[in-house]
């Protein structure tokens, strides 16, 4: 055989641009302007040599065009070995085959088990022979082939958060068999430094255990003393279990710097930023470049990536007015109630042969894909097909592909779908988000995000210049959000005009002026050119408001990586440090639940290097949880502060259960819905209307004790109502500690006297409750009896004294009067825990005797014993 004969390229060419020419085989016949401008501010000599650099291109401009001709450019002059990310694997195997037929640069995929990677790709990447495209996880692993990449270009970096979090991330999740004995483990080891009320929600003994809106954050100096523990239960549970074993060999000597948060059906252990230079893979490369539609202004790149600094390219002119594609947005819930707009949605997807569906979680996905199964013959897609490959979605006659808590990684241009349906809006698409938007509340750092991911949403469909699609907005939260005039301005002003259309035409009409206006847009012809110029004629008057706090933000995010790596390479004092540093940047009260956040990290930084023998530090973590406690309504800061800040030990327990109560008041408020007031209307309706039902029969007995249930709910405290045997009727529960049992008792004349067995009944429930219920030992339990009558029998005077008195019609009167305040509450609810509405609401609480405290002091004002004998 004769030997090969060994050539040398001789193309270097001098820029990108220069590349794109000589690439012979590509269809595309040049690039766009703003192409070519975005390549050649790259090409400058600050840009060049930068290791991180972030690009903006709107989503159909061209970015991955932009991306592979820098990927081969470097490739062919500077001899580096590239690799090109995206979310998912369907992704993947569209960016490689497009680079080849689209723009004549050879791309191989690496995707699925290293083991079954063909040798041949696996040398001409080594060889630096052509550019490897695999997925985040194929690079965020712990053994991962492309170790020794010199350029990694990450497409879609606005998205990439989970994607890269998830390296550093244990998630162990109830419902999940492999994971049962685990998660079962983990929750007993909690018991004691976590509150009976978080206890009982773990170990599945809670009668909200449903309750989605649900999250909790183990405190760290509770849980500092239970990591040796906590450590050998992962050990031993997690030595056998792929899915867990790789994440916990990268946390295992790390567990110090990381948070536990909780909601009832999983556990999420993972460090507040993912600390990335510790990953040799990714921090070694010469050069990383972030390529996105949307990279943000307040540091939000940067905590996704873990890098410091990250030069950006310039936004090309023209495109902070300009977007890519068209929509028309419709809103059938403005006019509609949410099961006719649900069926109208129905109606919309017999129209088209293929349709999007974006939901926030499983739960309604289950729901929406058993109405499409019943009102239609489409065929049914989930997210893992689409994202394995969309050519069997796409080749369907009539599908509907359904994804939950996904806004990124589907792209489908053109003819393949012109139909988005979005339901709903995920503000949060991991526990620690989660707490941190419902719980400290610190939503302003994701409001950036949030708005991110509703235009990524938005977008799935609209993937080049002349593309369009309909979108439908169904879900209280969401309508609210993007119909709301004041959060309209931080869109994009092409996003803005589309809307303000959308809803104009979505006011006072019928269903079938939506279906006419779809059919209308969906032909695209005449009758639509004179709404296409009205939207553009509307985008020229609008420009886009920056977010509040946003400079603030990103001031903060340097010394907040900086935190993070000192934490986790156990340089504690270093920790509180960046903490002060962070803090000095957060100042105002824009910022003021994200900088309670950094007062409890600073304290915790704190009590762990006291922990290591550095004791000076036990007053600075004591003074930073003080500052944190004084900041935000959290019940557990109140006791890591050991309330040292001028109120009794009483006032503080008083304190962190109207807390409670307020937190389970905005679950209720967000539940019912804030955009319209059918839902609330509705509850309140039949609260009053069952606390009228007081004749003496079962019928009315039941409820009125229903009526009563839901009244103690809706007033945030927690509820339940045994039906065994001598149970008492509903108690309310403001926290572990504070219990109201009662007994709703209706005779048909207030004349009558109430009977010693009925007396002798009420005085045992507070028995009843010690033993059948979770409370803390030294609680508070009150019993009280709600009934019209006004005396007792002689007999029952003994049996009298600790049971509160609350006559019927004072109590329906002063149902009135509570659920008043909760709608005066309600009308400035801002849908999210707010520091400012949180404590509007302790003090309208406390001013109407609604607190635990008000309402244990009026109830013992009205003893039993005090009523007459007869």
């Amino acid at each position: 055989m004769a030997f090969k004969k060994i050539r040398h390229s001789s193309i270097s060419a001098e820029t990108p641009e220069a590349l794109f020419r000589d690439l012979r085989n590509r269809e595309v016949e040049g690039l766009l302007s703003h192409q070519a401008d975005i390549l050649r501010e790259y090409c400058k000599q600050q840009v060049l040599n930068a290791s991180d650099v972030a690009l903006q291109l709107p989503t159909g401009s061209g970015k991955t065009l932009v991306a592979l001709l820098i990927g081969e450019w470097r490739r062919r002059r500077f001899n580096e070995r590239v690799v090109y990310l995206c979310p998912t694997r369907q992704l993947v195997n569209q960016v490689v085959e497009q680079s080849l037929s689209k723009y004549g640069i050879k791309a191989n995929a690496f995707v699925g088990k290293q083991t079954e990677y063909s040798p041949a790709i696996k040398a001409e990447y080594t060889n630096a022979e052509t550019l490897a495209v695999t997925t985040y996880s194929g690079l965020f692993n712990t053994n991962p082939f492309l170790n020794n990449a010199d350029l990694i270009i990450l497409d879609d970096a606005h998205a990439a958060e989970n994607y890269i979090a998830k390296y550093w991330s244990l998630l162990i999740e109830r419902d999940k068999p492999e994971h049962s004995a685990l998660f079962k483990a983990l929750v007993s080891a909690m018991r004691g430094i976590v509150s009976d009320e978080h206890y009982r929600r773990l170990s599945g003994n809670c009668d909200d255990i449903g309750d989605t809106q649900w999250v909790e954050k183990i405190p760290t100096p509770n849980l500092y003393g239970r990591l040796t523990e906590i450590t050998e239960i992962l050990d031993v549970h997690i030595k056998d279990r792929t899915d867990l074993q790789y994440s916990w060999s990268v946390l295992q000597n790390h567990l110090f710097s990381c948070h536990i948060y909780s909601s009832s059906n999983s556990i999420l252990i993972r460090p507040i930023l993912p600390p990335t230079r510790s990953h040799q893979p990714f921090y070694n490369a010469k050069q990383r470049i972030y390529m996105s539609a949307t990279l943000g202004e307040g540091g939000e790149l940067e905590r996704v990536s873990g890098i410091e600094k990250i030069v950006r390219l310039s936004v090309p002119e023209g495109w902070d007015k300009q977007a890519i594609g068209r929509r028309l947005f419709l809103f059938p819930e403005r006019c509609l109630d949410e099961e006719l707009a649900l069926n109208l949605a129905i109606d919309m997807i017999k129209e088209t042969p293929r349709s999007l569906v974006l939901v926030p979680n499983e739960h309604t996905s289950t729901e929406f894909k058993n109405k499409i199964r019943e009102k239609t013959g489409s065929k049914i897609f989930d997210a893992a097909q689409i994202e394995q490959s969309k050519q069997p979605f796409v080749l369907a006659e009539k599908a509907v592909a359904v994804v939950a808590n996904r806004y990124d990684g589907i792209d489908l241009a053109g003819d393949e779908c012109r139909l988005l349906i979005v339901k709903g809006l995920q503000r949060a698409t991991n526990l620690q988000e989660k707490f941190l938007v419902t719980r400290m509340p610190a939503s302003i750092l994701f409001n950036d995000r949030i708005l991110t991911r509703i235009v990524q949403a938005v977008g799935r469909c609209t993937r080049a210049a002349n593309d369009y699609a309909a979108v439908i907005v169904l879900g209280e939260e969401l309508n609210k959000f993007l119909l709301d005039k004041d959060k309209r301005p931080f869109l994009h002003p092409e996003v803005q005009a589309e809307l303000e259309f959308g809803n104009e035409q979505s006011k006072d009409v019928e269903a079938k002026s939506f279906l006419d206006n779809l059919r209308i847009f969906l032909e695209h012809k005449e009758e639509w050119n004179e709404a296409e110029e009205e939207i553009i004629s509307l985008r020229g008057t609008l420009q886009q408001s920056q977010l509040p706090g946003i400079d603030k933000l990103k001031n903060a995010v340097t010394y907040e990586l900086r935190y993070q790596y000192a934490l986790w390479n156990g340089d504690y004092e270093k920790a509180v440090e960046e903490c002060r540093s962070v803090l000095n940047s957060l100042s105002g009260d824009e910022v003021k639940g994200y900088r309670a956040f950094w007062y409890y990290l600073a304290g915790s930084a704190a009590w762990i290097a006291t922990k290591n023998g550095i004791t000076y530090m036990e007053s600075v973590a004591r003074d930073f949880f003080q500052r944190a406690a004084q900041t935000t309504e959290i019940r557990w800061l109140y006791e890591l502060s050991r309330i040292n800040i001028g109120v009794t030990q009483e006032n503080h327990t008083d304190a962190s259960r109207l807390t409670a109560v307020i937190e389970r008041l905005e679950a209720q408020l967000s539940e019912l819905g804030t955009a319209n007031n059918t839902k609330f209307e509705a509850e309140v309706k039949t609260i009053l209307e069952n606390l009228d039902r007081i004749k003496d029969s079962q019928e009315d007995s039941k409820a009125f004790e229903d009526g009563h249930e839901r009244l103690g709910r809706l007033l945030g405290y927690q509820v339940a109502n045994s039906e065994s045997n001598a149970a008492p009727d509903p108690y309310w529960m403001a926290d572990d500690g504070f219990c109201i049992v009662f007994e709703d008792h209706s005779v048909n004349s207030q004349k009558s006297p109430l009977g010693a067995n009925k007396v002798r009944q009420v005085a045992s429930h507070p028995n009843w409750i010690k033993a059948n219920v979770q409370l803390r030992s030294d609680a508070e339990i009150i019993p009280v009896i709600i009934t019209p009558c006004e005396s007792i029998e002689d007999g029952a005077k003994p049996h009298t004294s600790d049971v509160c008195y609350w006559n019927q019609k004072e109590f329906r009167a002063w149902a009135e009067s509570a659920i008043s305040v909760i709608r005066d509450l309600r009308r400035s609810f801002p849908g999210e825990a707010n520091l400012e509405w949180r404590e509007r609401a302790i003090q309208a609480y406390r001013d109407s005797g609604l607190d635990p405290a008000s309402l244990a002091e009026n109830l013992r004002k009205q003893k039993l014993s005090s009523l007459p004998s007869k």
